[in-house]
């Protein structure tokens, strides 16, 4: 192969190379894009097609203006650009323009926000009402986080741990109620200790409290709840503990599980 058969060879690959990275962050290359976007615009190059009446635009409109605003400034020649939907953000005078970017055999789609007027764009935006419900954990009583996980068992017992360490001062209010409450237990549960002994049973740590923080109790891997339950008090903090034990043992033992406070609480698992 000659040096020039290389030479466009190299230059094609380069190309590829290139589109297919602004697939890959497209988040990132449409932002920078847009940044690029309203420089060259501002130093005269061609203005994209004015649309709508002064009153703003309809949603047709500004699906098309969203999207030759993108592929005139935020993507490079021969990645496409195709509208998906456009639809009315409520009470917040915007349009949701969702497009679909594709290069090279890869595409990815993509959320833009314009405003009604048409004015501006934003590349990306987050809505937070949907973000913080998806991402807001499920919590019960006592403030433990619902994991989802099914209930870790060791010889056919539900296993708690507790995490913590005589440095840290919630922790050393929180084990002696983790020890008296599971102490009630024996025979039911599998209880790991881990009061100053953070070696151990790493893998359960991390999974639950990545950032190792102290006091952190897991409850059969159902539950979880970094920090100590001292604002409920000690008596409360007591009760609940036994309730979401109850809960994982199949209310068991009765003479622990059917107390009526304890019931009560069982029912608002």
């Amino acid at each position: 192969m000659s040096d020039e058969d290389k030479s466009e060879d190299a230059e094609k690959k380069g190309e590829a190379e290139t589109k297919t990275r602004y697939i890959g962050f497209l988040a990132i290359g449409l932002m920078i894009g847009i940044i690029i976007g309203i420089i060259v615009g501002a130093f005269g190059f061609p203005q994209i097609q004015s649309f709508g009446a002064a009153n703003g635009l309809t949603a047709d409109e500004a699906g098309e203006k969203a999207v030759n605003f993108i592929e005139n400034y935020a993507v490079p020649p021969g990645v496409d650009v195709v509208l998906i939907n456009v639809t009315e953000v409520e009470d917040a005078n915007l349009y949701k323009v969702a497009i679909n970017i594709s290069a090279m055999g890869r595409s990815e789609t993509a959320e833009s926000y314009l405003t009604k007027n048409g004015k501006l764009l934003f590349p990306s935006g987050i809505d937070i009402e949907e973000f913080e419900e998806k991402t807001k954990p499920e919590t019960t009583i006592g403030n433990f986080i619902v994991s989802g996980d099914e209930i870790c068992k060791e010889d056919g017992k539900a296993i708690i741990y507790f995490f913590g360490s005589d440095g840290c001062g919630y922790c050393k209010w929180e084990h002696p109620v983790m020890v008296n409450v599971t102490s009630k237990f024996e025979g039911f549960i599998s209880f790991h200790d881990n009061m100053n002994n953070l070696t151990a049973d790493m893998e359960i740590f991390d999974k639950y409290n990545p950032r190792h923080s102290m006091p952190t109790l897991v409850l059969g891997c159902k539950y979880y709840r970094i920090g100590a339950g001292k604002s409920m008090g000690e008596e409360q903090e007591a009760k609940v503990l036994t309730a979401l034990i109850c809960d994982l043992t199949d209310n068991k033992p009765e003479n622990v599980c059917t107390d009526p406070e304890i019931e009560e609480l069982i029912n608002k698992i």
